[in-house]
């Protein structure tokens, strides 16, 4: 064979194995799939000034970054529905790989602080588990 051809062959082949096996291994290792989601809201106190609510939203952002069972986070000030006021004034969606994960995240030392930290503000608390489908 030309020694030209093979100078470029065999890197080629190389790079190819290479690509090959990356995408072979990345089906059958890739991440697993995210499965479970949970939304809670909340209804805060009558006077709850609103920098307590903003903290309340901040230290929930501040549990997905320190949590690694959460996935996905996000969450916001709840809308009105026309001139019907909200029942809930935050909601929080998060998602997470499956059904122990949430059972790990309830449990877990941050949350429940953040649960101490502010509870007392809070008039109701509305949590709802799915699937994703």
């Amino acid at each position: 064979m030309n020694k030209r051809l093979i100078k470029y062959l065999v890197p080629a082949a190389f790079f190819g194995t290479f690509l090959g096996t990356m995408f072979i291994w990345s089906v059958a290792f890739g991440p697993a799939k995210v499965q479970k989601q949970m939304v809670i809201c909340y209804k805060f106190n009558e006077n709850t000034p609103k920098e307590q609510v903003d903290k309340h939203i901040g230290d929930f952002l501040d549990l997905k970054k320190t949590t690694k069972e959460i996935v996905d986070y996000t969450a916001g000030y709840t809308v009105a529905n026309g001139d019907q006021k909200p029942d809930f004034d935050v909601m929080h969606y998060l998602t997470f790989k499956t059904e122990e994960d949430i059972a790990k995240f309830i449990r877990s030392e941050a949350y429940e602080k953040f649960v101490g930290n502010h509870k007392s503000n809070w008039k109701t608390e509305f949590v709802l588990n799915a699937d994703i489908k």
